[in-house]
C-alpha cells in the first residue's frame, strides 16, 4: 500500500540521495585526507604506562631481615605514608637492606613529592646509628621515539664520531636523552715486555 509522504524528507542524507556527485566528492575528500594523515599518526604496540613512584633504600650491614624490618621499615613507613599524594606503599626487608616504594597519584608534581619525601625522612631521628643514610630514587619513564641508523664505507671509529656529533646536535635542539648502541666502548691497550716487568719488579696481576 503506497503512502503519500508529502514533501521530500530533508537533511543531509536526502541531499546526498538527490545529488550523487556531491556524495562522491565528499568520499574522495575523506579518502585523500585519510591518506595524508596516516603517516603523521603515532602508532605503538603497547600504550604508555607512566608510574609515578619514589623508592627509598637504606642499607644496614650485618643486620638480619627481621631487624631491618623492625628498626627501619616500621620506623620510616608511617612517616612516608603521610606524604601528600601517596596512594600506595610497599616495602621489602632483606639481610642488610630495606626498600620502601611510594606510588603517587597520576599527574602529581613529582619534584614537590621528592622534597616532601626528603622532609619526611629527615623527621625520623631514631634509625639505627650504624645504618646508612636513606637514598631516594625517583623512577623516570622515557618513551622511545625513533631509531636512527648510521652506516657508511668508513671505520667504526669514524661512525662513532658521527654518532657523537649527531647526539650533540640533538641536544642542541632540545632532545636531551639519546642512546648509542652497536659501538664498543673505547679501549686502551698497554703493551709491556716481560723484561720491563722484571726490571721494575711488577707482576701482571699488579
Amino acid at each position: 500500500m503506497a503512502r503519500d509522504l508529502g514533501q521530500a524528507a530533508g537533511g543531509v542524507l536526502s541531499y546526498f540521495t538527490r545529488h550523487r556527485t556531491a556524495a562522491n566528492l565528499l568520499l574522495v575528500v575523506l579518502v585523500v585526507s585519510g591518506i595524508y594523515a596516516a603517516p603523521q599518526m603515532r602508532a605503538q604496540f603497547f600504550p604508555d604506562v607512566v608510574v609515578d613512584d619514589i623508592t627509598i633504600n637504606v642499607g644496614w650491614d650485618g643486620a638480619g631481615a627481621e631487624d631491618v624490618d623492625a628498626a627501619i621499615v616500621e620506623v620510616l613507613q608511617p612517616a612516608l605514608q603521610a606524604v601528600d599524594g601517596v596512594t600506595e606503599t610497599s616495602s621489602r626487608s632483606r639481610e642488610g637492606q630495606a626498600t620502601i616504594t611510594l606510588e603517587f597519584e597520576p599527574g602529581w608534581d613529582m619534584r614537590q613529592a621528592e622534597e616532601d619525601v626528603g622532609t619526611a625522612i629527615d623527621s625520623v631521628t631514631d634509625l639505627p646509628a650504624d645504618a646508612d643514610d636513606p637514598r631516594t630514587v625517583r623512577r623516570r619513564w622515557a618513551d622511545r621515539v625513533t631509531d636512527v641508523v648510521i652506516k657508511g664505507p668508513v671505520g667504526v671509529d669514524q661512525l662513532a664520531n658521527f654518532a657523537d656529533e649527531f647526539v650533540t646536535r640533538l641536544f642542541a635542539v632540545g632532545v636531551t636523552r639519546s642512546t648509542i648502541r652497536g659501538i664498543a666502548a673505547p679501549e686502551t691497550v698497554v703493551e709491556v715486555t716481560s723484561l720491563d716487568l722484571i726490571r721494575h719488579d711488577v707482576t701482571m696481576r699488579q
